[in-house]
């Protein structure tokens, strides 16, 4: 077996899991590449997954407008965003294949801002934990990164966006915390830096925000269980917010969490299931039994 189709480092936290801003397509990390899974109008899987050839990916997103997927490479040689081209319906173009840029650091987990031209980068490295990437106007990661340097402390972070495009939270698994940022109208971080963490009774693993109910969803490192932790009115951790375990939804070793545009749905991955939620679009709440279903796996 090659460091590539290893299981993931237990020490960092993967991200690996991103819904096309259109709806129609679920794009799942995996030991040999990129699963893509196409979705109903109300974000309900359709079809058996098709897949992308290439490297596991630490973390995976798609660009706001929908035009490109992009990849941290998993491998710990390699500090590599990869990225490719997707046409209309969501697909790669046709006769396009993985292009990648070299980053100054080791990257993991990774998502785009829902409205501008950037990603975030979770980087394996405590002096700069997570960094911010400008994109060209034809959404081609451009040279150079930010650093969002006052976020300090332990490495191996979960990242997520506010659907509105103002704050950046953050997972600190050996903290047991999250962070929020807020953000500027460029993407940028907010001069006066990070409000308090939001200590947690477990390690937080993959995160993500639902675009419309107004509460962060994480999952624990290890067992996999999911929480629902809502937001206030303005973005932050309300004063009597605590998280909420959602019944019977555990991913163990999750590798992702995402959320539908219409917020129908709840995704978790792990290597080998992809497991569904249904929820209420309007409070967040889960609303049927968690559903896995499994993943495809390429012979050796």
């Amino acid at each position: 077996m090659s460091q590539n189709e290893e299981r993931y480092s237990g020490s960092t936290v993967v991200q690996a899991l991103a819904v096309h801003p259109g709806g129609g397509w679920l794009f799942v990390g995996g030991p040999h590449g990129v699963h893509r899974i196409a979705l109903g109008d109300d974000g309900r899987p359709e079809a058996p997954a098709e897949w992308t050839a290439g490297r596991r990916p630490y973390g995976v997103a798609v660009h706001p407008a929908g035009g490109y997927v992009y990849l941290t490479d998993a491998d710990p040689a390699r500090r590599m965003l990869g990225w490719q081209p997707l046409d209309r319906s969501g697909r790669p173009g046709h006769g396009t294949g993985w292009q990648a840029v070299t980053l100054t650091r080791r990257p993991g987990a990774l998502v785009a801002h829902p409205t501008r031209a950037c990603l975030y980068i979770a980087n394996e490295d405590e002096s700069a934990p997570v960094s911010w990437l400008h994109l060209d106007t034809d959404g081609r990661p451009q040279d150079g990164e930010t650093v969002l340097t006052w976020l300090g402390g332990p490495r191996h972070k979960s990242l997520a966006v506010h659907p509105h495009g103002t704050h950046l939270y953050v997972g600190d698994p050996q903290a047991r915390a999250l962070g929020v940022l807020r953000l500027r109208d460029d993407g940028g971080a907010d001069g006066d830096g990070p409000l308090p963490l939001w200590k947690l009774p477990t390690p937080p693993g993959p995160l993500t925000v639902h675009p419309r109910a107004r509460c962060v969803y994480f999952t624990e490192q290890g067992t996999g269980t999911v929480h629902r932790l809502p937001l206030a009115a303005d973005g932050t951790f309300g004063q009597e917010a605590a998280p909420e375990r959602m019944r019977d939804a555990a991913v163990r070793d999750c590798t992702g969490v995402a959320v539908h545009p219409k917020g129908t749905y709840l995704y978790a991955s792990s290597d080998i299931t992809l497991t569904v939620i249904e929820l209420d679009p309007a409070t967040g709440h889960l609303k049927g039994p968690p559903i896995p279903m499994p993943l495809p796996h390429r012979a050796h």
